[in-house]
């Protein structure tokens, strides 16, 4: 008699719990993650002295990032972020060893993104930061 009730309940618990778990499915699924953002700094690298554009200087964004200025002086660095106000330090570095190097810390406050997926990916923030570097000669 009590191993037909312990069925019984066994029976009942199990219907219930099949029941409840079917009407609690959603279509929604969870997502597991960080925000992430893309900070891309773009620009234009020329010389003091002349105003004319550089080219091959290395940019160096966080140390992780790195590009090299085209012959029209156009830069262009992207890292990736938690989607909130960053500092990124920038390095700029002539391979030619005419121009002093230039370290700078460059601030996205308050970013604005664009292009995210309304999930984790919050888009693209863009900054313009044109650069004139001074010639080694040049800064005695």
């Amino acid at each position: 008699m009590k191993i037909k009730l312990i069925k019984t309940y066994n029976a009942i618990i199990a219907a219930l719990l099949a029941i409840l778990g079917f009407s609690c499915y959603s279509e929604s699924m969870s997502e597991y993650g960080t925000p992430d953002a893309i900070f891309t700094i773009k620009g234009k690298v020329s010389s003091k002295e002349t105003q004319q554009p550089v080219e091959n200087i290395r940019v160096t964004m966080n140390n992780w990032s790195a590009g090299f200025t085209n012959n029209e002086g156009i830069y262009q660095v992207s890292n990736h972020g938690f989607p909130e106000s960053q500092a990124f330090f920038v390095q700029f570095h002539d391979t030619a060893g005419i121009y002093m190097d230039l370290d700078t810390l460059i601030e996205f406050k308050n970013p604005q993104f664009t292009g995210g997926d309304e999930k984790w990916y919050e888009g693209t923030a863009i900054k313009n930061v044109d650069i004139q570097l001074t010639t080694k000669d040049d800064s005695n």
